[in-house]
């Protein structure tokens, strides 16, 4: 007699897995055709010099990405053609590979900020754009961050410096904060190692602040990023950190709806989602996109009080949360009295 005739056995694998979306890798697009595809990896700047001379504006982003603390574990570098516009080479490198986050591109140009942006803007991604436009610094209104202001942008962030046309903040700033956790850090306070700071007066600081524009200068000593912004204005660690959990919470309830046999339309169904949206919440809160308190909400409906159409459909609405977001300290006032 057969075992399985008295002990039959059958284990089933629910481990599908499901693409993550990432949000550590950087993607550098520069003018130099050095391979045949669009867009390829690197590791460390040693295979990228397989590739690049030095002094190819792809290997000067490559290098100022690995040379920060925490560096990359990889970045990609992307090609425009000669004849192509921004849109075009940007189209042709996500339809081929869209696994990046973080763009930097070789032009300090207005109008190829402009095109970038505007690229961005409808995608999950993160365009760190620079220039040294000296209008940023003044009260003029039709310079490249009035423009990025008045259209609102929130998946740009624009970074003053006076050597754009030879330096890459850009590609540093995403190379020293794309390593960490969304939601760890806050794109403030950073140095950049190899790029040399900015002195600029009291009146081009507010203006350039005043139009949400990032500077790098010395602070007390320490060459430090400021303000960490998009255009919009929101901190660029919020825009990453709610990505990074509107990610997550698909992933995490997509994975359950494809691994399991299925989940009813019943109360017991319903329970099943929120418990996946309050698992990812609280890994949410461990990593500070959230704050702790006050605690989260999660609210579900009563099947009962599902609309019958949505039921028939197969649809559950009303799965809502509210949280308050961690944010960051980036000013401190501190008031004392000394007595003899």
């Amino acid at each position: 007699m057969p075992l399985r005739d008295i002990v039959d056995v059958f284990i089933d694998r629910q481990t599908t897995v499901v693409t993550r979306a990432g949000f550590g890798v950087p993607l550098f697009v520069g003018p130099t055709a050095a391979f045949t595809e669009r867009v390829r990896a690197y590791q460390n700047i040693d295979a990228v010099a397989d590739d690049f001379a030095a002094t190819d504006p792809e290997y000067l982003m490559a290098e100022a990405a690995f040379s920060q603390q925490p560096s990359p574990r990889q970045v990609k570098i992307g090609w425009k053609g000669g004849g192509e516009t921004w849109t075009e080479a940007l189209q042709a490198i996500v339809d081929e590979d869209d696994e990046w986050y973080g763009l930097a591109i070789d032009s300090e140009t207005a109008a190829d900020i402009l095109e970038v942006a505007a690229f961005v803007e409808p995608r999950t991604k993160l365009y760190i754009a620079r220039s040294a436009d000296a209008d940023i610094l003044t009260a003029a209104d039709d310079d490249v961050a009035s423009d990025l202001v008045a259209s609102a942008y929130a998946r740009t962030a624009l970074i003053y410096h006076s050597q754009a046309a030879a330096e890459y903040p850009d590609a540093a700033w995403l190379g020293k904060q794309l390593p960490t956790d969304p939601g760890s850090t806050t794109w403030m306070f950073k140095t950049l190692a190899g790029i040399p700071a900015d002195s600029l007066t009291a009146t081009q600081y507010n203006f350039a602040l005043g139009k949400n524009v990032n500077i790098y200068t010395a602070v007390g000593g320490v060459n430090i990023t400021q303000r960490g912004t998009v255009a919009e204005p929101e901190y660029i660690d919020v825009i990453r950190g709610v990505d990074w959990l509107t990610a997550r919470i698909t992933e995490r309830v997509y994975t359950a709806l494809v691994n399991q046999p299925k989940i009813p339309f019943t109360n017991a169904g319903i329970a099943i989602i929120e418990t996946l949206l309050r698992e990812q919440l609280d890994i949410a809160v461990e990593r500070d996109v959230i704050a702790p308190e006050p605690p989260y909400t999660v609210t579900v409906p009563d099947v009962l009080d599902v609309d019958p159409i949505d039921r028939a459909q197969r649809i559950l609405r009303d799965v809502n949360f509210s949280a308050r977001l961690a944010g960051a300290i980036h000013e401190v006032i501190i008031r004392g009295t000394v007595t003899p």
